[in-house]
């Protein structure tokens, strides 16, 4: 009994200091609260694990997203603008309210008619990632090695493709690349799956979300900054406020204007924490193993796995299979990740307030740029027992294998686990 309570606690006190990190972490770097808006950080791990004895890496499969990027839509930039603007007319700012409408005008006019598309800084997280991953292993990138890279049919996916291109090219001018961006690789670049889209959030599931939301709806102290009226600000929808100018303060980090605005100083590192738990769970219950929306949302990506699966057995017959990258959206990345199980990402569990104490942070998964890298190693092409490694926005990441070394893992486990996985969906 006192061997039960004494693991029992140490669960307790491990998941505690799991959640303690993750809000240490938000407040010690308040980009990380931006979730998907997040631009790419430097890697954590600078130097990868070797390899067992002989093997070396000889070919890699990646998913990548888009690199940083503008707000999708205009009225992201003009709802908290032209409420704060109504509100000057009627004088009923503060001082620091008609600053922010200040600083809303520039964020505006710098993303006006730029709706979604690539800024320079993703250009540069293309490049960066791309650089790393030839000084990382000459060897799949020597001499003319042949190029596979695939993205979809939007312009910032396929910027970002053509930029990690252009770094490669610049590293290796022998390189043979072969890119495209076509309709018919839309089915396993970003397949779109109906039935279980609208499991996402069904009537019972935003009800369960919005209970959970409504616990960190705070708003009376950005209002009290901004108006000088609280009869007036009563009038305001204050969550929507609230929304887009933590939306815009979470992406300022990935526009020019980020050298000299900000909107975090309008919240309290509490605030700032509290918006991101309302956002993580969203990106939970929609892409994760969420089970009050039914726990099937990573399945969305099985075509994209079982390409990666089948296009990796057909080129581990080759002498110098070379690499295949593939270009797409954070949509994609995430349940692909949650579908791997990666870093226990696939965690499946319907308590909204336990994920960050089970360490499940979405910007860790599906910052701008992130991506993920299948890494296989061999002595020779004879050599059957080939080894795969999986990185996670350049990170050695953990699956739910029985590694070989460290990790390192052998591809026909790999494959008969994820295969049998797929199929025992298809079989429902």
């Amino acid at each position: 009994m006192r061997k039960t309570l004494i693991i029992a606690t140490l669960v307790v006190v491990v998941v505690s200091l799991r959640a303690q990190t993750i809000r240490d972490e938000i407040h010690g770097n308040l980009r990380c609260s931006a979730s998907n808006y997040m631009a790419y950080p430097y890697p954590s791990q600078l130097k990868l694990t070797a390899a067992p004895g002989g093997k070396k890496p000889f070919y890699i499969s990646h998913y990548g997203r888009h690199g940083s990027r503008y707000h999708n839509k205009a009225q992201t930039y003009d709802i908290p603008y032209h409420m704060l603007a109504k509100a000057d007319t009627l004088g009923k700012l503060t001082a620091l309210g008609r600053d922010v409408l200040h600083r809303l005008s520039l964020i505006r006019q710098d993303a006006r008619d730029r709706w979604g598309e690539l800024t320079e800084l993703g250009v540069q997280q293309h490049r960066q990632i791309m650089k790393r991953m030839v000084e990382r292993f000459p060897e799949v990138f020597a001499d003319s090695v042949e190029v596979d890279a695939r993205s979809t049919m939007v312009p910032r996916c396929i910027l970002s493709m053509e930029s990690a291109m252009l770094q490669l090219l610049k590293m290796n001018p022998k390189a043979v690349i072969h890119h495209n961006a076509t309709q018919r690789d839309m089915y396993y670049l970003n397949q779109q799956d109906r039935r279980l889209f609208a499991q996402k959030m069904d009537s019972a599931t935003q009800a369960a979300y919005n209970h959970f939301s409504q616990q960190y709806e705070h708003n009376n102290h950005l209002m009290q900054e901004l108006f000088n009226d609280t009869v007036y600000s009563h009038t305001l929808d204050a969550g929507k406020l609230n929304y887009f100018l933590f939306k815009l303060a979470s992406n300022i980090q990935s526009s020019p204007v980020s050298k000299h605005i900000t909107l975090y100083d309008l919240f309290s590192d509490e605030e700032i924490y509290q918006n991101w738990k309302k956002e993580n769970a969203w990106w939970y219950i929609n892409f994760g193993g969420c089970t009050i929306s039914g726990g099937l949302q990573p399945y969305t990506q099985r075509n994209l796995l079982r390409r990666i699966i089948e296009q990796a057995d057909s080129c581990l017959q080759l002498e110098r299979p070379g690499v295949q990258l593939r270009y797409g959206h954070d949509t994609v990345l995430l349940p692909l990740v949650c579908l791997l199980d990666v870093n226990g990402y696939g965690l499946a569990t319907d308590n909204l307030e336990s994920l960050d104490r089970h360490g499940w942070a979405n910007y860790k998964i599906f910052p701008m740029a992130g991506n993920l890298q299948l890494v296989f190693y061999r002595e020779s092409i004879d050599d059957r027992d080939v080894l795969v490694k999986v990185l996670l926005n350049e990170c050695e990441a953990r699956l739910p294998l029985r590694s070989i070394e460290e990790c390192y893992y052998r591809w026909s486990d790999f494959r008969e686990y994820y295969l049998k996985k797929l199929q025992a969906y298809e079989e429902r």
